[in-house]
């Protein structure tokens, strides 16, 4: 038997200390029953789902640890606790839970030191139906000065993720999205451009350890039309209908304030025009992050992220790819790099300040983007550094907040106030 830890001694109390002295001795006590609290809105099998025992099992402290972790990497729970009650010769496995708010309308803001702005509003509906679906909803309007191909944006986007279909391996995800804007073409001059897109994908989840990891796998349909309109418009691109392949390997967990662990991230597209499509393209993305504790101090990390990706074929109107902005590349404007294909590293340093949910950030990106649609050369690298703060709340789900300033090392406008929700 593999000897217990005093973390998961601590995490499981004074039974999981006398699990531990009886798990040296011989075997531990079995669960005679599993007793939930708490979970007013989300339903028992969610939980029951992620636990690694069941009844008439062992009730090691590596097993209720590894129960308790998983519940949590849910991300529905503010706190999540579990604790082996003895019952006669066996144990009562008692699980319990403190939700966090599910039902969230925020205003939607983002914007930065080179004028772009844009507001909206924005619902998110976390763990539906007690069932751990997800739908968010967003309306926004922007105002983009620093950008040479757009001058304003009006967008529409909803959402909908329904996890392990009648409690089996298999998950769905649908998508629908517009967007109006005003463009501007390489002379300077405007016209309407209209983008509707749509997307259902679903996957099988491979992963069968508590906690979870291991691959998922996904295939699916995405569907995308461009039209333009006005006197200086160029012709449209049309539609088109990409079969979708998707594979990542999760093995990242949730800590609350701070998350842990690696994924990696691979989502494949291919259309062909003699198959509900006007043009034929090939699209590739890839995305690799390692979230590693760093010193003492819990919550205190160092993220490692790569990513890259290349597109072929097309109407050729557009780039496939642009870094700078608020996201990757801080410390360039918004579409300042960008081509059909690209790569981009990143290092961000992490550590809580007087709160647990509020993290200093330093990081530092690099990357750059090759085949310029416009035959415009980049630089083989830029990078940038920046600093700032990063706020998890925790009141709800997947919600996270950063802001701060960037420097360009290389190139660049100076100094860039940038900020956005995560």
């Amino acid at each position: 038997m593999t000897r217990p830890t005093l973390q998961s001694i601590a995490r499981t109390g004074l039974a999981g200390l006398l699990l531990a002295l009886a798990g040296t001795a011989g075997a531990a006590p079995r669960v005679a029953a599993i007793q939930l609290s708490g979970n007013e809105t989300t339903r028992d099998i969610v939980i029951l789902r992620e636990l690694a025992l069941r009844v008439g099992d062992e009730a090691t402290p590596q097993a209720i640890e590894a129960s308790r972790q998983s519940v949590q990497d849910l991300g529905l729970f503010r706190h999540v606790d579990i604790e082996a009650v003895p019952s006669g010769d066996e144990v009562v496995l008692a699980v319990r839970v403190r939700e966090k708010r599910y039902f969230l309308p925020i205003p939607r803001v983002e914007g930065n030191s080179d004028g772009d702005y844009s507001y909206g509003a924005q619902i998110r509906w976390s763990n539906m139906f007690g069932l751990n679906h997800r739908m968010v909803a967003y309306v926004e309007k922007g105002n983009i000065e620093s950008e040479r191909d757009r001058d304003s944006t009006e967008s529409a986007r909803i959402s909908y993720y329904a996890p392990y279909i009648r409690d089996s391996h298999y998950s769905v995800n649908g998508m629908v999205d517009r967007t109006d804007q005003v463009s501007i073409n390489r002379d300077g001059e405007a016209f309407d451009e209209t983008f509707t897109r749509l997307e259902l994908l679903g996957t099988r989840d491979f992963r069968e350890s508590r906690p979870r990891k291991g691959w998922i796998l996904g295939t699916g349909l995405y569907w995308q039309d461009q039209m333009a309109e006005g006197v200086f418009a160029p012709p449209s691109d049309g539609m088109a209908t990409a079969a979708v392949f998707t594979a990542s390997y999760d093995d990242l967990h949730f800590n609350l304030y701070s998350q842990s662990g690696r994924r990696f991230q691979a989502r494949a597209e291919a259309a062909s025009d003699s198959i509900l499509s006007d043009y034929s393209y090939q699209r590739l993305d890839l995305d690799y992050r390692h979230y590693r504790p760093f010193g003492k101090r819990r919550h205190q990390s160092v993220h490692l992220i790569a990513a890259g990706g290349v597109y072929g074929g097309g109407p050729g109107s557009r780039n496939a790819y642009s870094l700078g902005g608020s996201r990757r590349m801080r410390g360039y404007e918004s579409d300042d790099i960008e081509g059909n294909s690209y790569w981009y590293l990143s290092g961000e340093y992490l550590k809580p300040l007087r709160w647990d949910w509020l993290r200093l950030l330093a990081v530092f990106e690099a990357g750059s983007a090759r085949r310029n649609v416009f035959g415009e050369r980049n630089r083989s690298a830029y990078a940038s550094i920046g600093l700032g703060l990063r706020a998890r709340i925790t009141w709800f789900v997947d919600i996270e907040i950063e802001a701060g300033i960037a420097m360009p090392l290389i190139d660049g406008n100076g100094a860039r106030f940038f900020a956005s929700t995560l």
